[in-house]
Formats: structure tokens, C-alpha cells, sequence
């Protein structure tokens, strides 16, 4: 991919509503050259945003693909992932999160230590990856955005692994938001 220039695409900010839609399904007809260029000028975005995950709501795109580094090996490509399934498992670790979609600002989310993630490559190859630590994290993460979800967001869709984080600390990390952008009100 190197000499090729591929477009960066403007990203969306969490008070958009594309960012709290539950994500379509890639078809069939759907893979193949179109959303390969689509997941390169993704993985541009993230990487002139510093970030290590994006996913395509984040830039106004309701499909369920998502791109990603992998911060536990440095070095390793990037990633796009078409259509995920996410199978948690381990147990729930603390970490300092953020989102491109809220940027510079932080806070600590639970998010299991393992993921077996099973997706489809832009072309239609299928694959399956056991992910963990870091690495898990960021699938977590993007994955939630396919289902509308942000990172500060306390409840979580899956029960059995309970809340990211409490409602206070959610609370704050909207107020951050609100302080950063002039909105604010004590």
C-alpha cells in the first residue's frame, strides 16, 4: 500500500445520532474491491488521528466494519473486520480508554481480558483470531460502536460481563466533553 494515496475521511463526534445506530449487516455483494478502498481510507483516518481502532459509523458509514492496530504487537498490520462475532471470556480488566469520537479525553472502562473474534476480511475471506489484553480491548471497542454504543456509555448490552464503568464516572466523562466544547453547565 505504500506510494498509494488514500483519502482520510471526516470523522463524526459522539452528540451525532449515526453514532447511536445498531449498524447493518455487510451482504455478499458488498465485498470485494469498493470496500477494500473503503477499509484503506479507514485505516488512514486512524492512523492521522493516532488512533488504533475505527469503525465506519465513526465516519458517518452505518455498515458493521470496524479497522484496528494491535497495540500489544507493535508492528503487526492493521486490520478491517466485516460482519464480527465476539465471544468474551476472561476476567474484566480496568483500563484507560478513549475515542476518537470524543477526543482527549479518558477514563477507565472493564472490558473483558479475551475475545475470540471470528469476521470477514473487505474480500470475503473468513477469519478467526483469539485476542487478548490490549488487543482485546480495542476489538471490544469498536465493536461497540456497531451497536450504537460509546466507550463512556454504563450499561452494558451484555449481562453477563455487567458495566464499562459507573453511572458518576460516565457523568464526568460527558462533562469533560461539555467543559472542552463550551457547553458546559455546573
Amino acid at each position: 500500500m505504500s506510494g498509494i494515496a488514500v483519502d482520510k475521511l471526516s470523522l463524526r463526534y459522539w452528540d451525532d445520532p449515526v453514532l447511536s445506530k445498531v449498524c447493518d449487516k455487510i451482504e455478499g455483494s458488498e465485498f470485494g474491491p469498493q470496500l477494500e478502498e473503503f477499509s484503506r481510507q479507514l485505516i488512514a483516518t486512524m492512523d492521522a488521528s493516532n488512533g488504533v481502532g475505527l469503525a465506519a459509523p465513526q465516519v458517518g458509514v452505518t455498515k458493521r466494519l470496524f479497522v484496528m492496530r494491535f497495540p500489544d504487537h507493535k508492528g503487526a498490520p492493521p486490520i478491517a473486520v466485516c460482519n464480527p462475532v465476539l465471544i468474551l471470556s476472561g476476567e474484566r480488566l480496568p483500563g484507560q480508554e478513549g475515542c476518537l469520537s470524543l477526543p482527549n479525553i479518558f477514563d477507565q472502562v472493564y472490558r473483558a481480558g479475551h475475545v475470540n473474534m471470528t469476521y470477514t476480511t473487505p474480500s470475503g475471506e473468513a477469519v478467526e483470531l483469539l485476542l487478548d489484553m490490549w488487543d482485546a480491548r480495542v476489538a471490544q471497542h469498536e465493536f461497540d460502536h456497531l451497536n450504537g454504543i460509546m466507550f463512556f456509555d454504563y450499561k452494558d448490552q451484555r449481562p453477563t460481563y455487567g458495566a464499562r464503568m459507573s453511572k458518576q464516572v460516565s457523568k464526568n466523562v460527558l462533562r469533560k466533553w461539555e467543559k472542552s466544547h463550551g457547553n458546559y453547565r455546573p
